[in-house]
């Protein structure tokens, strides 16, 4: 299914790009071109046509890594790699000066900060999302929209993971039936 630009949905809805920072790129791809931006950045310019919202919530534990928790598995491990000190998009990534920004200390980009009632504020209803990772930011995130009511459509081609396999049972089973894969 591809996603409909003109649908009844457009005015009440915006565009996610969840986790497309300059560190996330780093860890997966290195030096190496990705050619996920440029799936993600022709995703943002059809979107803009629209005239509805781009939001970019990213990953950021703090400068001195005063969100870092060392209960958290997943957060303790992350900080002796010295990433995510700082929620810098991706060089190349098609952002404007209108764009809204978020950082978020959890992998749920709704956790610990102030998009959901931004977006409730501007009357959003769906959102159009994309991330990296499926089974951290996307998996957590699209959960936690779901949850609270929102219309959830999900890009599948701008939407990564190195964990392939567990990549595809996720949009294999429509991350149970909570999302219309795009």
């Amino acid at each position: 299914m591809s996603l409909d630009f003109e649908g009844s949905y457009i005015d009440q809805s915006a565009l996610v790009v969840m986790h497309y920072q300059a560190d996330v790129f780093n860890i997966l791809f290195g030096e190496q071109p990705s050619p996920l931006l440029d799936e993600c950045n022709d995703l943002i310019r059809r979107w803009r046509v629209t005239g509805r919202p781009v939001l970019f919530p990213n990953f950021f534990l703090g400068e001195n890594y005063e969100h870092a928790s060392q209960h958290n598995r997943l957060i303790s491990s992350i900080v002796p790699s010295g990433y995510f000190r700082n929620s810098q998009p991706m060089t190349g990534l098609a952002i404007e000066p209108h764009d809204v920004f978020y950082k978020c200390p959890r992998a749920s980009v709704f956790y610990g900060n102030s998009l959901d009632a931004d977006l409730r504020a501007r009357g959003i209803r769906t959102l159009v999302m994309a991330g990296i990772s499926t089974t951290g930011v996307v998996l957590s995130s699209i959960t936690w929209a779901s949850d609270a009511d929102y219309d959830v459509r999900l890009v599948r081609d701008c939407c990564y993971d190195p964990d392939h396999a567990a990549h595809e049972a996720l949009f294999r089973t429509g991350f149970g039936g909570r999302v219309q894969v795009v």
